[in-house]
């Protein structure tokens, strides 16, 4: 499964508008896996991407993101954004693989650095504070390898939307499992309050 521009900024930490101008040509940013005329989804990794970005853009601007990104290119057989542990360092940009690296002022050169974790909560570019990736809700996970990163229902596979969706129609934890027996109540709970998260951040945004 894929994701929407909505659920993806509301993980990612960033705006649909945020997105949308990452995407623009000449010198895109980050173009999503499964872009097509009329169709925007972002896969589980552009979603890293995103989220990478976020916590950049806290302490850096976007001009020096895209900078070093540009800067990353050159050092190594660019593959996906995802694939690069990036951290803002006192006003530079450093990747993080067997050594770290500056990659926006000092090109090339080897720095000690702080890690950040990404995947944990932090407060997005809206101000509002962003789930953490694994588990954004109780009862909720989000796993690569269940449904492609899709939220589902932990220890199931069912989506966190389905559930929500039947939840919004009146049925309680009881009516849920006819359908899916697997559900627990803290799922549905956990269903229902992402699926406001999600809709909430993208009026706040």
């Amino acid at each position: 499964m894929t994701y929407t521009a909505t659920l993806t900024a509301a993980l990612g930490g960033v705006t649909e508008a945020q997105l949308a101008h990452w995407r623009r040509r000449p010198n895109p940013l980050l173009i999503p896996e499964h872009a097509g005329p009329g169709k925007i989804r972002y896969s589980f990794r552009d979603l890293l991407a995103v989220r990478t970005v976020a916590n950049l853009r806290a302490e850096v601007s976007l001009q020096k993101i895209r900078k070093a990104v540009t800067n990353l290119k050159h050092f190594d057989d660019f593959d996906h954004l995802s694939n690069y542990q990036l951290v803002a360092d006192n006003d530079t940009i450093v990747w993080v693989g067997d050594q770290a690296v500056d990659i926006l002022r000092r090109p090339g050169q080897q720095v000690l650095v702080t890690m950040r974790d990404v995947l944990g909560e932090f407060v997005g570019w809206t101000g509002a504070t962003v789930v953490p990736l694994a588990h954004p809700k109780p009862g909720l996970r989000i796993d690569s390898l269940v449904l492609r990163g899709y939220p589902v229902i932990d220890e199931s596979r069912v989506p966190y939307d389905t559930v929500a969706s039947l939840a919004a129609e009146g049925f309680d934890g009881e009516g849920i499992r006819q359908f899916y027996p697997s559900v627990s109540d803290v799922g549905v709970a956990g269903a229902v309050a992402f699926d406001q998260y999600v809709r909430e951040y993208g009026r706040a945004a």
